[in-house]
Parts: structure tokens; sequence; C-alpha cells
């Protein structure tokens, strides 16, 4: 499939620009032990157009939150690794789906508080279509720019995620959606 193949090559590039960048300097395993720590979090509200396998129509309307952090797992020695975690929601043309989604992106600060983030994305998506009610599991790749200045935040972010296919159920989908929240 061709959209397969670009999510592919997305998130190869994505990871070779981290892996590069990072890895220079040295990976730090389970930064959220040390005393130093901070985990700079925000929470936001989502909004967005989903083009999805299983609509009926080309973009249908997509909102959650997204909470994101310097990511406590693994991070490079300049805080570039941000954990962002969503639940999103679909209603619409004969799709409901629920989605929680994991991505982690190593981050590259644009300068005036802009930056850009690229990194996979796993999920786990209860999704009901005309095809079936099925939970499904869905992997890609995320990208997103991001505005922080004080305690505001917003963002604007492309995904793509694959799913599982079971019993004719299968959910996959681009989103495109802005973001807009709190920096605590």
């Amino acid at each position: 499939m061709p959209t397969t193949r670009l999510a592919f090559l997305f998130l190869a590039a994505g990871l070779s620009l981290a892996a590069t960048a990072s890895l220079a300097d040295g990976l730090k395993f389970l930064p959220a032990l040390d005393a130093g720590f901070k985990a700079e979090p925000t929470l936001a509200l989502t909004a967005g157009v989903m083009n999805a396998a299983a609509a009926k129509d080309d973009a249908i309307g997509v909102y959650g939150i997204d909470f994101n952090m310097n990511c406590g797992l693994i991070q490079t020695p300049d805080n570039r690794i941000r954990t962002h975690v969503q639940l999103n929601h679909v209603n619409q043309s004969g799709v409901k789906a629920t989605s929680v989604e994991l991505s982690p992106r190593y981050t590259l600060p644009l300068g005036g508080g802009f930056s850009f983030g690229v990194g996979p994305a796993l999920a786990y998506v209860n999704a009901d279509t005309p095809a079936g009610d099925k939970n499904l599991f869905g992997y890609g790749a995320a990208a997103g720019f991001n505005f922080r200045k004080g305690m505001y935040y917003s963002g604007l972010d492309v995904r793509y995620l694959n799913t599982n296919e079971r019993d004719r159920v299968q959910f996959e989908n681009w989103t495109f959606g802005i973001k807009v929240g709190v920096n605590f």
C-alpha cells in the first residue's frame, strides 16, 4: 500500500534524525529517577480532521486531549524527547472510535518558543465501523509544530495510524489537528 510505505518512510526519517542528533551526546535511561528531573507537563484540548478508511466521508471531525511532558524513560542530555499521550474520539460518518495513543517525539527547538517534533505512534483503538465493532492495535508516525510561551501552549499535528484488521474491521487513518492548552 502506498500510504503504508509513506508512513514507514516518515517514521524512518524521524527516527534517523533523532538517532543521529541524540546518540552523539549519549542517551540517558530512566531520567525520571534523577532528583533534578523536570517533567514540564502540558495539557491541551485537540480538534482536527481525520481521513479514515472505514468512514463514508473523506474528512470527519475528531477531538480529544493531549498530555505531553519530557520523557522519563529515555532522554537526550538537552531534554529533546517529549512523550505525548492522546485520547481521541470520533463519532461521524458511520464511524465511532476512541483511541489512546502514545507518541514519544524527538523535538527540535526553532527559537522564539517554537519547536518541531517527530516520532513513532502506538495506539489502542476501540472502533465501531459499518463492518463491526472491534478493539485494534495501531502503529504509525506523528509530527508536530508547537509553541510555548509561559503557561500558553498551542500546536499543529499530523499523524498517520495503521491498525491491524480483525474480522474485516480496520481503522487506518490520517489526522490533521490543532491543540491549545496550558504548560504547568
